[in-house]
């Protein structure tokens, strides 16, 4: 529907903001719903218990404690970018999305407190532990990561058969109401700093994914990790070559936040589909487990293990080179970020 003007109604471009809005809500709180049954069955709240404890009363309540909680955050998250004024709209966008995930954090903590009294001994979890990493060669598909840094590529060598057409100034950032509020001046750096951030961004996550296969020990999640370390790239590579193709073609904003969406919900059914509940958990002992998700371990040899709930690998802190490869990390993220045009 079309104003006086000929432009999209305003009333519209806000109900559609919402709706994406709303729709990320939900799957930030699905995700955080499915925290405790994304976990080996050997950990509840990241505490080592007995198949029979957590297929009992006792484990189920925590988890619908869990459930209530976060379903709470969810449900109120969803109704503050619809209840909100126009005039606060930017800081429902910032602040709803986090709700479920601090909601959450804190009501796994208060669980994984309770568990604490459940604890199961695991014996074996100490020798486990002192297994080296595993080595290998790397699977053939890894190929398929070369795939991506072609997206950019390609979209700077059009914008430089077309240079001459795009303007000495033009938009790169819109509000909800889709005005722009935004704007760059032409420049080498301007124009081609978000395909050379995509680069720079995809070859870090390629370098993380294998520090990670050949940091970590054996397991079944140790190729679909990397997999999924490989289809990552694949986000950064589109998103940011449409973002860098902005002075000549303006695209929607649903066409960067679907995909995003679609890898998140990827990620969950790959974990789901390598049957993580099921298969035999990386041992480690629970008393070097701090806040459920941080691991240290100084006799631990590997770089990285398993963790207790969520998705794939986390570093062992006690091992020197985890802080090196964080650092490098994130210097090369933060220098990354210099390549984006400012507002």
């Amino acid at each position: 529907m079309l104003d006086s003007s000929g432009g999209i109604r305003k009333s519209e471009i806000m109900e559609s903001a919402v709706l994406i809005l709303v729709l990320t809500n939900v799957c930030i709180g699905v995700m955080m719903l499915l925290v405790p049954h994304m976990s080996p069955r050997r950990y509840l709240f990241a505490i080592t218990v007995t198949p029979e404890f957590r297929a009992g009363e006792t484990a189920r309540a925590a988890v619908r404690r869990y459930h209530a909680w976060v379903g709470a955050a969810v449900l109120l998250a969803c109704a503050v970018p619809i209840s909100l004024e126009q005039a606060h709209s930017d800081l429902a966008i910032g602040l709803s999305p986090l709700l479920p995930v601090v909601v959450g954090l804190g009501a796994f903590l208060q669980e994984r407190s309770r568990m604490r009294a459940y604890a199961a001994i695991a014996p074996e979890a100490a020798d486990a532990a002192r297994r080296p990493p595993a080595d290998g060669p790397l699977p053939r598909w890894i190929t398929l990561a070369s795939v991506p840094f072609a997206f950019p590529l390609a979209a700077a060598l059009y914008l430089n058969a077309h240079w001459s057409e795009i303007p000495a100034r033009y938009a790169i950032h819109w509000d909800l109401n889709g005005h722009a509020n935004g704007w760059a001046t032409k420049s080498v750096l301007s124009v081609y700093g978000p395909f050379m951030f995509a680069g720079g961004l995809m070859l870090l996550l390629l370098l993380m994914g294998l520090v990670v296969y050949y940091g970590s020990r054996s397991g079944p999640l140790r190729r679909p990790v990397l997999a999924l370390m490989v289809a990552t790239m694949y986000l950064p590579g589109l998103i940011f070559t449409g973002v860098g193709l902005m002075p000549l073609i303006h695209f929607p904003l649903a066409l960067f936040i679907v995909p995003v969406l679609v890898v998140v919900l990827v990620a969950l059914a790959l974990v789901y589909r390598t049957g993580v509940a099921e298969q035999p958990a990386e041992a480690t002992p629970d008393e070097c487990w701090r806040l459920g998700g941080i691991y240290y371990n100084p006799a631990d040899p590997a770089l990285f293990v398993q963790k207790r709930f969520g998705i794939g690998y986390t570093f062992n802190f006690a091992h020197p080179l985890s802080w090196v490869i964080l650092v490098v990390f994130l210097g090369g993220m933060a220098a990354l970020i210099l390549l984006l045009p400012r507002k």
